[in-house]
C-alpha cells in the first residue's frame, strides 16, 4: 500500500519538505469558513465566472459561419474554436502552481482579467488571423479561472458541505455546455456576433470588481496562508516555480492536441500537419517525467509543477484515466449529436442545439445524483462511477444501433440521457475524491490536473472520432456525388441542401454511418472506463476520515 492510500482524509496528511507547514497547521472548526452573505456572494462569483469561461468553449459552434461571411477565410474558422480550446486545456496545472505562490485571489484575479482583456480584443477583431490569436489569448486567462474556481471550493467549504455544493459547479459547467450553442445560434441569427464577445466584458468586469472586495486576500486553507510561519524568502520568488517543468509540461499537452486538431479538421494522421506534432510530444514527455522525478526526490526548490509521488498512486494514475475517457465521450457527444441532427435530418443549428438538451440537462442531474447519494446516503464515489461507465456503455451502444436513415428516432433521446446521466456520476465523483487521493500540497495541482486531462481527452477524443468519420466521407460520397459536390459539402455542410432530395438523403445517410464510427469510439472509451476504476477503486466515503 502506497503512502498515498494509508492515510486518506482530507485534513490529515504525510508530512515532507513541500508541505510540513500546512501538515501541522491546526484545523479550525467549521466556523472558521467563510459564512453568511460572503460566502454566498462568493459562491455565485465563482459560479458565473466558471460559466462564462467554459461557455466561451462552445458558444461559436452555431457562429461560425456568421463570423467567417464578414471576416473571410472559412478555411481558416475551425481554429476559432480550436484555438480557444488548446490554450483552455493546456495550463491549468501551471495557473493551479502560480496560485499556491501568489495567492488563490491575485492569481484569479489575473486570470479573469486576461480572460475579460482578450474578450473584448475578439470583438474588435478585423480579421480570422487576429480573432484566431485573441482566442488563444482568452482561453489563456479561461483556463486560470476555470483551475482556480475548482481548487478554491474544496477551500472556502468543509469537506462534510463537499457533496451539497459539488452539483453546483458540475451543473455549471454542464449548463454552459447546452447554452453556449444556444446562446451562439440565437446572436448569430441577427449578424451581430461580435456580441458572443461583448458580453463577457461586463459581467466579468463585475467580477473583477465583486471578488476584489468580497473575497479574502488569503483563505487559511491555501499553501501560502502558511508563509507567516515560513522564514525563507524563497518561497514568494521566481525561484520557487518549476519554470523548465512548466515549459516541458506545456509542450506535452499544447503538441499533441494540435495534432489531434489537424486530424480532425481533415489532414491525414500521416501527412505534415499531423506527424510531427505526435512525436515531437514524446521528449517533452519523456523530459517532463525525468525532470519532475529528478526535483521531487533530489531538490527542495523549485517545487515540481506536478510531484512524482502522484505518478506512484494507483488511483491518482486511474482517476487520470477516467477522466480522460469520460472527458473524451462528453465533448464527442457535445459536438457529435447536433452535427448529426443538423447534417443527417437536416434541421438547423438553433434546433440542433435544442435536441443537445436530453444529453446535456442529465450531465448535471448525474452530478446532483452524486451530491444526493454520497452526501445523505454515503455511497461510496468508487460504486458511482463504475455504475456511471456502465451507464455510459450501455446508452453508446444502444445509441450505435439506430437506423442509419434521415428520421429522427425518439428512442435516441433516450440512450443520450443515459449517456449524460454516466458522465455526470463519473466527473463528479472523480472531484469530490481528489482531496482524499492526493497530499493536501498537491490540492491544486490536483483539481488542476483532473480538469486539464479531461479537456484534453476531449480534444484527443474528438480529433479521432472526427478524422475517422471524415476518412469514411471522403471515401464514400464519390459514389453518389460528383467530385465538385464532395469537396464543397465537406467544406460546407449546409451545401447539402442545395442538393436534389435524392441525392441529399443518399449523401444524410453517409453521413449517419460515419456518425455511427464516432459512437463506436465511445462504445470502446466507456468500456475503458471499467478497468480504470478497477485500478482507482477505493472505500473512501466522502465527508468520513480514514
Amino acid at each position: 500500500m502506497s503512502d498515498l492510500e494509508k492515510d486518506n482524509s482530507p485534513t490529515s496528511r504525510t508530512v515532507t519538505a513541500e508541505n510540513a507547514p500546512q501538515a501541522v497547521q491546526t484545523v479550525p472548526q467549521d466556523h472558521s469558513y467563510i459564512g453568511g452573505w460572503r460566502f454566498i456572494v462568493i459562491l455565485v462569483l465563482l459560479l458565473v465566472c466558471l460559466f462564462i469561461v467554459q461557455m466561451d468553449s462552445s458558444i461559436t459552434s452555431t457562429a461560425i459561419v456568421t463570423i467567417s461571411d464578414d471576416l473571410g477565410q472559412y478555411d481558416k474558422s475551425p481554429w476559432v474554436l480550436s484555438a480557444y480550446m488548446l490554450t483552455y486545456g493546456a495550463l491549468q496545472i501551471l495557473w493551479a502552481k502560480l496560485s499556491d505562490t501568489y495567492t488563490r485571489k491575485t492569481t484569479f484575479l489575473i486570470a479573469l482579467a486576461f480572460f475579460t482583456g482578450f474578450s473584448g480584443a475578439c470583438a474588435a477583431s478585423n480579421t480570422m488571423v487576429q480573432l484566431i490569436i485573441f482566442r488563444a489569448c482568452q482561453g489563456i486567462g479561461g483556463c486560470g479561472v476555470y483551475a482556480l474556481v475548482q481548487v478554491i471550493f474544496f477551500e472556502i467549504l468543509p469537506p462534510k458541505d463537499w457533496p451539497k455544493y459539488a452539483g453546483l459547479f458540475t451543473g455549471a459547467i454542464a449548463l454552459s455546455y447546452i447554452l453556449g450553442p444556444l446562446v451562439g445560434g440565437a446572436i448569430s441569427l441577427q449578424g451581430a456576433w461580435r456580441w458572443i464577445f461583448l458580453l463577457n466584458v461586463p459581467i466579468c468586469v463585475v467580477a473583477l470588481v465583486g471578488t476584489t472586495f468580497v473575497f479574502p486576500r488569503t483563505l487559511w486553507t491555501e499553501p501560502s496562508a502558511a508563509e507567516g510561519r515560513n522564514p525563507n524568502p524563497v518561497a514568494r520568488s521566481v525561484w520557487h516555480l518549476d519554470i523548465l517543468g512548466s515549459i516541458l509540461l506545456l509542450g506535452t499537452c499544447l503538441l499533441p492536441s494540435t495534432g489531434f486538431q489537424q486530424a480532425a479538421l481533415g489532414y491525414r494522421w500521416t501527412s505534415s500537419a499531423v506527424l510531427p506534432f505526435l512525436l515531437c510530444s514524446l521528449p517533452f514527455a519523456i523530459g517532463f517525467l525525468m525532470w519532475e522525478r529528478f526535483l521531487t526526490l533530489k531538490r527542495e526548490y523549485p517545487v515540481p509543477v506536478l510531484p512524482w509521488r502522484v505518478f506512484q498512486s494507483r488511483q491518482w494514475l486511474g482517476m487520470l484515466l477516467n477522466t480522460m475517457f469520460s472527458g473524451a465521450i462528453l465533448t464527442i457527444g457535445l459536438f457529435q449529436i447536433p452535427q448529426r441532427f443538423m447534417n443527417t435530418n437536416g434541421l438547423s443549428a438553433f434546433d440542433a442545439a435544442v435536441r443537445l438538451l436530453p444529453f446535456g440537462t442529465f450531465v448535471p442531474g448525474g452530478s446532483f445524483l452524486v451530491a444526493i447519494l454520497t452526501g445523505r446516503v454515503k455511497m461510496r464515489p468508487s460504486i458511482l462511477i463504475l455504475t456511471g461507465a456502465i451507464l455510459q456503455l450501455i446508452g453508446s451502444a444502444l445509441l450505435s444501433h439506430i437506423p442509419s436513415d434521415t428520421s429522427i428516432h425518439p428512442s435516441q433521446y433516450g440512450f443520450h440521457i443515459l449517456i449524460g446521466t454516466g458522465i455526470g456520476l463519473v466527473q463528479t465523483s472523480l472531484l469530490l475524491l481528489v482531496p482524499y487521493v492526493v497530499n493536501k500540497a498537491d490540492l491544486a495541482v490536483g483539481t488542476s490536473s483532473m480538469s486539464q486531462f479531461r479537456i484534453l481527452g476531449g480534444l484527443f477524443g474528438v480529433g479521432i472520432a472526427t478524422s475517422i468519420s471524415t476518412l469514411y466521407l471522403k471515401r464514400h460520397l464519390p459514389g453518389v456525388l460528383p467530385a465538385n459536390a464532395v469537396s464543397d459539402i465537406l467544406d460546407k455542410t449546409e451545401n447539402l441542401q442545395h442538393l436534389t432530395q435524392s441525392i441529399r438523403e443518399r449523401a444524410q445517410v453517409i453521413f449517419a454511418e460515419s456518425y455511427r464510427l464516432q459512437i463506436f469510439i465511445a462504445i470502446g472509451l466507456a468500456a475503458a472506463q471499467i478497468p480504470a476504476t478497477l485500478l482507482m477503486w477505493t472505500n473512501q466515503k466522502i465527508g468520513v476520515e480514514g
